[in-house]
């Protein structure tokens, strides 16, 4: 960012130092040329009396100079016999020097100038006039159209009476002495006129407008301030780009961790504060990744412990049955439903487990509204004859989703209102928006709604012995919870028409790039 800003800084001076020279070469090169061509033309003693007059008219100061003390390079003493004088500007911008030609070829004038503004206008109105003087009247006319030449703002020459100007401005040009007025304008950049009288005639020679230096013009500033900001939306973009990178790195080791893939870890970054952060990011990822898999390692081994002793009992209540005795048949009997509902949670954790393991990769593909609420309909009717399950005809007549992982959601959300269902569980869809919806609703009791959040956590059980009494192990919905999240959809909970709960699943109907 300093070198962009020491690379507009050089091109501004550069510009300024170049606009300047050539405003001073524009308005009073033919000043300096006329300044040569006067001391040209007097020799000695004549020619430091000519010199004297201009300084005293213009406040400059002329020394002479020999060009045989080599302080000229060979491009400036080119230009110097070129266009007979050399104008340049001082490092501050603020001032300059002007190298002008003498007819002896051994030197030259030095001239230091402090300003270009009203000094120089009295120096050139002067120099016209004297110009004019060495002329005929019929020959006066035609050095006038010569000297016009040599300037690029007007010169003319008009009678005292058109003249617009304040009294003190009359005054003085009537005292034959030369009137320089700043002419001042809101809507342009200020500028200089200089009214000369031309000796014991009626006419006054006027020159201008000559146009003071504007440092900061319109047609500059706007592509100056538009370069900036070009340059400086590179620099951001230079800077910033290289720092989206290693974030963006940084953002996707975050995200496999989000979705407990395996990391493989990348180079370090560096040793500033993203470096650090990266490095930060390896280390809690490492930690994160032998945390899941001492978990999973843990409930595998229990659940593989577990099933031993389980089917040691089995064996033994199967020998105790065998004995007929009713007493000992009956808890026997007992002992066996207690297993198989310890069995079902063992296959619940595992599948759990397996389900927060990693995000698979969906096969997502259109499915029939039809073949897929009939699949459900006939496991569910075999195991719950008694409750009346409906399902609402829609237009809609096809979906987006993965088959088997909704087929598992759905069937859990409808076992889980069979297990509060009175006597009916109502299932309807909605798949004519973007946003897939598939609700269960029963007529049981209800969900609170202070409860509705926590439902989808996994073993959590809003009434303890309820829960045990329907079968329930708090996975089911924390099972549908995971998938939603496969879809990037949602669960949510409301109450149902008939007095129950209602659990709406959605998600999106373009989860890949084609429909």
């Amino acid at each position: 960012m300093i070198a962009i800003m020491l690379v507009i800084a050089v091109c501004s001076y550069y510009i300024s130092k170049h606009r300047i020279s050539t405003h001073v070469q524009e308005n009073y090169g033919g000043t300096f040329r006329l300044i040569s061509e006067g001391a040209a033309r007097h020799q000695g003693e004549k020619q430091r009396l000519w010199l004297s007059a201009i300084e005293k008219i213009s406040d400059l100061t002329f020394e002479q100079k020999n060009i045989s003390s080599k302080t000229l390079t060979t491009n400036i003493y080119q230009q110097l016999q070129r266009d007979k004088y050399v104008f340049n500007i001082n490092p501050l911008l603020s001032g300059g020097q002007v190298l002008i030609k003498l007819a002896d070829k051994e030197h030259y004038l030095e001239v230091k100038l402090a300003d270009f503004g009203s000094s120089l206008v009295r120096t050139s109105a002067f120099l016209i006039l004297n110009e004019l003087g060495r002329h005929k009247n019929e020959q006066r006319l035609q050095a006038l159209d010569n000297i016009r030449s040599m300037f690029n703002y007007p010169i003319q020459l008009k009678t005292l009476k058109k003249l617009h100007l304040p009294t003190t401005n009359i005054r003085t040009i009537e005292k034959r002495d030369i009137s320089v007025v700043l002419k001042n304008s809101t809507t342009s950049v200020p500028a200089l006129q200089a009214y000369a009288p031309l000796g014991n005639s009626p006419y006054v020679l006027v020159l201008g407008d000559i146009p003071f230096f504007e440092w900061f013009p319109v047609s500059l500033i706007l592509p100056g301030v538009l370069a900036i900001l070009v340059l400086m939306a590179i620099s951001s973009y230079l800077l910033v780009s290289p720092l989206e990178k290693r974030l963006a790195s940084i953002d996707k080791q975050i995200e496999l961790i989000g979705h407990d893939k395996d990391l493989s870890m990348p180079a370090p970054l560096g040793s500033d504060a993203i470096g650090k952060l990266s490095n930060t990011v390896n280390t809690m990822a490492q930690r994160i990744h032998k945390l899941i898999d001492a978990q999973t390692e843990m409930i595998g081994a229990i659940s593989h412990e577990l099933r031993s002793p389980v089917t040691r009992i089995r064996f033994r209540t199967a020998a105790i049955e065998d004995d007929q005795n009713p007493v000992l048949s009956k808890q026997a009997s007992g002992i066996e439903k207690d297993l198989d509902e310890l069995e079902s949670l063992i296959d619940e954790v595992l599948t759990f487990s397996k389900l927060k393991q990693d995000l698979p990769a969906l096969d997502l593909e259109a499915i029939s509204v039809g073949e897929f609420f009939s699949q459900l309909n006939h496991k569910l009717k075999i195991n719950n004859p008694a409750i009346t399950i409906t399902y609402p005809a829609n237009s809609c007549d096809t979906f987006f989703a993965d088959r088997r992982y909704l087929h598992r959601a759905i069937e859990n959300l409808i076992i889980n209102a069979l297990k509060y269902a009175t006597d009916k569980v109502e299932i309807g869809y909605d798949f004519c928006d973007q946003q897939q919806k598939i609700w269960v609703a029963d007529n049981g009791p209800g969900i609170p709604e202070k409860d509705r959040n926590s439902v989808f956590e996994p073993f959590k059980r809003l009434d303890a012995s309820r829960d045990r009494q329907s079968g329930g192990y708090g996975l089911g919905l924390a099972i549908v919870k995971q998938i939603a999240h496969w879809h990037t959809g949602q669960i949510s909970v409301a109450n149902s028409s008939s007095g129950g709960a209602k659990l709406l699943f959605s998600w999106p109907r373009k989860l890949s790039g084609n429909e």
